[in-house]
């Protein structure tokens, strides 16, 4: 029976602990992971990884921009994607606005900007609601001293806020900008963590320590031999 070669890398430890931090919502962290290590966790074509970091640096208007040869597909959700982003935009420039009032202290320069901005988008948001509804609670939030005031953004940061709009608009574009990332090295394609893989791997390497140690114990006699963990 020919051994058995196992091969493990470092970039698959960083996606096993991207896939962690991302389905825990510890987006910061998961960024400034990538960051460092230029290791995503997926398997994204060239044009979707460049949406993705327009998404991620904030850059609207390029995402719009970006995606506008696709309006001409009649398959392609325009008004739903341009919705995502205008919402995420207009989120932020909430929170823009919120601490241009904290900061200005007697100076109506920078809110004025913030609010011309948010008025903006907010007209712009109209044209693309689904709903008279959801467009009724967007505008509602520009009433708020504090955009965490609102129960739904108490926690709001920009890093999980951005990550959340490329979760949302990914299934929107993917079968649009098709093809795979490619591997540097052939022997070794590009894959991804899913299924919360760390935690499973971590549950089975317990499980056969533990197994171990209870097999040694029991052989000498130890004592020990009940506490397998």
């Amino acid at each position: 029976m020919p051994a058995a070669h196992l091969t493990l890398r470092e970039e698959d430890v960083v996606r096993l602990t991207l896939e962690f931090l991302h389905s825990r919502d510890l987006h910061i962290s998961q960024l400034s992971l990538e960051r460092e290590t230029g290791v995503i966790n997926g398997q994204y074509s060239d044009d979707v990884l460049f949406l993705r970091q327009l998404i991620l640096d904030g850059q609207w208007d390029d995402v719009l921009e970006f995606i506008q040869p696709l309006e001409a597909l009649p398959d392609f959700d325009m008004r739903k994607f341009t919705y995502s982003i205008l919402r995420h935009k207009y989120v932020e420039l909430l929170c823009i606005k919120s601490e241009a009032n904290l900061i200005a202290a007697g100076t109506n320069g920078s809110v004025d900007n913030a609010v011309e901005e948010v008025v903006k988008v907010l007209s712009d948001l109209e044209k693309v609601a689904p709903s008279k509804e959801e467009y009724s609670g967007l505008c509602l939030l520009l009433t708020l001293p504090r955009l965490t005031d609102h129960l739904q953004y108490k926690d709001w940061n920009p890093s999980n806020a951005r990550v959340q709009c490329f979760r949302e608009v990914h299934p929107l574009v993917e079968k649009f900008l098709p093809g795979d990332r490619k591997s540097t090295d052939p022997a070794h394609p590009v894959t991804s963590a899913k299924n919360d893989r760390l935690i499973q791997l971590i549950i089975k390497g317990i499980l056969y320590e533990s197994c171990v140690n209870y097999c040694q114990a029991k052989a000498t006699g130890s004592k020990e031999s009940e506490q397998v963990f």
